[in-house]
């Protein structure tokens, strides 16, 4: 289970918000970074990053492009274990990915983005709504 830092209680004012901590997820946080942006999120309505490769887990799972061409510019993976790389390693690439480029901290887990209005006032999106997806506890002590 993949862990981030808490998420804030009151609303939080970033400079750019990502839906999804996917392939496209990352990708974009690492470039954000790269220019020198911090100051984001992602949303990510799981429990881990992957998106699709975190999601689907049935037996045979795996990549129908050659795994060389099935990794980001910026972190080539030259140890796949197959031409097809089956959803575990996939996984374990992603996690990597944003380990390494420590995006972890922005990623806010079992959160889903429900709708986002755009607001032509202030050339912005938001508010939006943002469903914490984590299970609530009722057990009493």
């Amino acid at each position: 289970m993949a862990t981030s830092s808490p998420a804030p209680s009151t609303p939080q004012i970033v400079t750019v918000a990502i839906i999804g901590a996917g392939f496209g997820g990352l990708g974009t946080a690492v470039a954000l970074k790269e220019q020198g942006i911090d100051d984001f999120v992602l949303f990510e309505r799981a429990e881990d990053v992957g998106g699709t490769w975190q999601a689907n887990t049935y037996p045979g799972a795996q990549c129908d492009i050659p795994s060389i061409l099935y990794s980001f510019s910026f972190a080539p993976n030259p140890d796949w274990s197959r031409l097809y790389p089956l959803q575990p390693e996939i996984q374990a690439y992603l996690r990597t990915v944003a380990e390494r480029f420590q995006i972890i901290p922005h990623i806010r887990f079992g959160h889903e983005v429900t709708d986002a209005t755009w607001n032509d006032d202030t050339t912005q999106l938001g508010p939006g709504r943002v469903m914490d997806r984590r299970p609530l506890s009722t057990t009493r002590q």
